[in-house]
Formats: C-alpha cells, sequence, structure tokens
C-alpha cells in the first residue's frame, strides 16, 4: 500500500492544491507556517476510513481548525473591523495503490455542524473490511498488515518506569494501529510491550530447554527484530543493544564507551530517534508477528514524520533518512524537513519545495540534490543565503565585493572596510582570499591598459 497523490480544498492555508508523492520517499520543504505539516495531517485524515475498520484503529476526522478562513473586512470610519469566514466544503481527496491497483478515495466536511464522510471512501474501505476479515480466519499467517503511522514535532521519549501490570496487553494484531495517527502520542504501550516479550522470552526458554525443543524462541525472534531496526538508526552514534532491565524497571541502551543507561538519560536527539524507530518496529510485530526477525523489513506502509531532523546533530541529519529507509526497506515515508543536510542525502524526485506568491503556490522539484554541497541547496532549494544578511559584517563583505568588482578596490570606502573585515577574519574568510587573486589580476589588466594610453 502507498499514496500516490493528494488533493486537498479548503484545508488549513489550501484553497485548491495537489500534491504527488513518490512510492517510496517523498521530502516536504517549506518556510515555517506555509502547510508542510497540513499535508502530513491531511494523508492522516485521508487513511481514516481504512484504520476505522479495526477495533484498534481510529480515524481521524476533519476538525474546525482544519476549515480554512478567509478575511473579510468592513470599514467603519477610520477603523477597519476583520471578520474572519470559514470556508466549505473542505475536501481531501487522494489516490494511492493497493497491490498494484489504483484506487481513488475523499473525505469531506460540508458544513460547521457536519461530520467528516466516509461515502467516497468506498474502496479504501472495501480494502479495510477484507484484511479485518482475513484475519477473523482459522489460519492468518500469509496476511500481512501494512503499518500506518504518523510522528510528529510531540515525539519524545518522555514515560517514567514502567512499573505497571502487563495484564492489559492487547495481543490482537490489531493493536499496532492503536494511536497511531496521534502525532503526540506517547511510547508507553511500546515500553509495557517490551516489558511483556522479555519476561514471555524468558518463560519461553525455560520451556524449551526443559522439553529439549529445537525451534526458535517466537518471543526472542520479534524482540530481535525490534532491536535490529533500533541498531540500525543509532548504531552510527555508538549504540549496541537495547534491552529491559528489571533492576531499573526501564528501557537501557547499550553504548561501547558510555556504558548502559536508561533512555531518559539521552540526549533529545538520541530519543527523538529511539522513540519513533522503537514505536515504528513496535507496530509492525503486533502488526505482523507471524514473520518474527523479518517484520521490520517485510512489512510494507505508510510512515508520516514531521521535522525528520527534529533535535539532531547536522551529521545525523545527514544519516537520519538513510538509516529509517535500510531499517524499514517496505515503508512509504513522507518527511518534512528544513534541513540541507537532510536534503543533501535524497534524490531532487522525492524534494517538493513549497514556494508561495501571495496566495498561489508552486511546487518546485530540484534538478539536483544527493550529494550536493548543503550550502548549494541551502540558497537553491530553501531560498536562503549562506550568510546571515542581518549581521552589519556581512553586509560591509558584500559591500566590499561589490567595490572590488567595479574596479573601485583602492578607493578610500575600499580600503577602509578591507582593513575592517581582515580584523574580522584574521586570514580565514575564503571570499577575501578570492577578492585578492580578482584583484590582482584585476591591476595587471589596469596597468596593461594605462600601458597602451
Amino acid at each position: 500500500m502507498y499514496i500516490t497523490k493528494l488533493y486537498l480544498e479548503n484545508f488549513r492555508c489550501y484553497d485548491k492544491f495537489e500534491i504527488d508523492f513518490d512510492k517510496d520517499l517523498t521530502v516536504i520543504v517549506a518556510e515555517n507556517g506555509q502547510g508542510k505539516t497540513a499535508i502530513l495531517d491531511a494523508v492522516a485524515i485521508a487513511m481514516g476510513p481504512y484504520l476505522s475498520c479495526f477495533a484498534d484503529g481510529k480515524a481521524r476526522s476533519i476538525r474546525e481548525t482544519d476549515v480554512r478562513q478567509t478575511v473579510e473586512t468592513a470599514a467603519q470610519t477610520q477603523l477597519e473591523i476583520y471578520r474572519m469566514k470559514s470556508q466549505y466544503p473542505v475536501v481531501i481527496g487522494a489516490e494511492g495503490d493497493i497491490d498494484g491497483k489504483k484506487i481513488t478515495w475523499q473525505r469531506e466536511l460540508n458544513n460547521a455542524k457536519g461530520r467528516t464522510t466516509m461515502q467516497h471512501a468506498k474502496m479504501l474501505s472495501a480494502y479495510g473490511r477484507r484484511m479485518v476479515e482475513a484475519l477473523r480466519a482459522k489460519d492468518d499467517n500469509n496476511v500481512v498488515l501494512p503499518v500506518i503511522a504518523y510522528y510528529g514535532t510531540g515525539r519524545m521519549w518522555n514515560d517514567s518506569k514502567l512499573r505497571n501490570t502487563i495484564k492489559d496487553i492487547d495481543l490482537e494484531r490489531s493493536s499496532g494501529y492503536m494511536d497511531c495517527m496521534e502525532s503526540t502520542s506517547s511510547y508507553v504501550n511500546f515500553g509495557h510491550w517490551v516489558k511483556y516479550a522479555v519476561m514471555s522470552a524468558m518463560e519461553m526458554e525455560r520451556i524449551i530447554a526443559e522439553k529439549h525443543l529445537q525451534e526458535k524462541n517466537p518471543y526472542r525472534e520479534v524482540f530481535k527484530a525490534v532491536e535490529q531496526a533500533i541498531v540500525t538508526c543509532i548504531g552510527s552514534m555508538g549504540w549496541t543493544d537495547i534491552d529491559y532491565s528489571f533492576v531499573r524497571q526501564n528501557l537501557v541502551l547499550k553504548h561501547k564507551t558510555h556504558g548502559i543507561l536508561p533512555i531518559e538519560a539521552l540526549s533529545d536527539g538520541a530519543r527523538s530517534v529511539i522513540s519513533m524507530v522503537a514505536d515504528l518496529s513496535y507496530r509492525m510485530v503486533r502488526l505482523n508477528p507471524d514473520l518474527g526477525i523479518n517484520a521490520v523489513l517485510q512489512t510494507p506502509g505508510i510512515v508520516l514524520i514531521d521535522e525528520v531532523d527534529m533535535h539532531l546533530h547536522p551529521s545525523w541529519q545527514q544519516t537520519v533518512l538513510y538509516d529509517l529507509r535500510k531499517a524499514f526497506p517496505m515503508v512509504q515515508f513522507i518527511v518534512t524537513t528544513h534541513s540541507p543536510q537532510v536534503l543533501t542525502t535524497v534524490p531532487p524526485e522525492s524534494i517538493r519545495a513549497l514556494r508561495w506568491d501571495n496566495d498561489l503556490i508552486d511546487i518546485y522539484q530540484p534538478d539536483f540534490s544527493l550529494g550536493a554541497a548543503s550550502y548549494q541547496l541551502l540558497k537553491d532549494i530553501q531560498n536562503v543565503d549562506a550568510r546571515p544578511q542581518c549581521v552589519p559584517v556581512v553586509k560591509d563583505l558584500k559591500r566590499y565585493l561589490d567595490l572590488v568588482s567595479d574596479d573601485k578596490w583602492d578607493c578610500p570606502e575600499a580600503l577602509e572596510l578591507r582593513k575592517k573585515l581582515d580584523k574580522w577574519a584574521a586570514g580565514r574568510e575564503p571570499a577575501l582570499l578570492r577578492a585578492d587573486m580578482d584583484i590582482r589580476m584585476r591591476s595587471f589588466r589596469r596597468k596593461q591598459h594605462e600601458k597602451n594610453i
């Protein structure tokens, strides 16, 4: 299952808008407040008809805050009164692919007192009902459920010690859909499941040993699948294992230098990645436990991540998407970012840069990105200068370089600026070194010209 296109009408900042998605990875880029998260939220709402078919699934609806607002002004003498007007209908349409078959569906909110419709999403609902019926069969081993998950900017491991009993663990396969579209959901379900899986694995190992069985421990296999995904995504930072500590009553990670630490002791960046990867892999092994250690590698689905670079050092930003795609190769990722370090790891056909001109929006796809210098993508894709233009010395540098270009490098203003810039840069500014080379060439040409006069 993957989504290929999204159509929006009167949703958040969008009047009428359409965007297509790559079947493997789409990275959405835009300035703050210009509709990146709105696209992810719309996809989450679009998936509602499928999720609502399952007992543990919950469909997100179009909310009052999702309705596009327009300004109406009423002039009263010298005072202008602004009134906001809600625009209906709100429409979320989508196209997707299920088992090689193209489907289309749509959800609407037609007025303030109405409900989000599902009658135009029968094809997606029918697929969900088929999956539910297949799960009821005596032998459902061959049924592979797609993972659906949304990780917003509120994602973070913030749960305290896992002292609660595990009697409330939901063992139904569809429990992998529980709270999957809540972008700020906690990770307590995963934490309790790990405790349950570790204890069950210990009990199963005792049974296997007592009965001299040769079969593999199924609980250990699914836990290995989760551990493998987590290590794939954080191994570059030196972390090697995740486990449940009965002494600490919490999840711990092992590091070759730092030793064994609880997740709460890690940095925000590490916790952000671990929380997301742990939750996603947990959902996969809940949805498809019969895949065992291959559950993470063989489960398809759609995963939404807002600000995939959140809390990460630039070096980690350059690996986060590569690691995620390696850990979850069957998943379609739709993510947002502000980071050129992320963009340089993405092929141009996967990038969607949103550019607004008043009320008109254009989706820009670059010609070049994968492996490019991050400062180049900062300018080419994000329309941001590599130097902060608000800093006075940057303005001085620009003025000086302009004077050099105008053959005025030796005028009083240029000489004064150069003195100031040399003190600032202390010989470490490449632009000034290049300017010196340019000045030598220009000086030579000036002398040649004076000889010929």
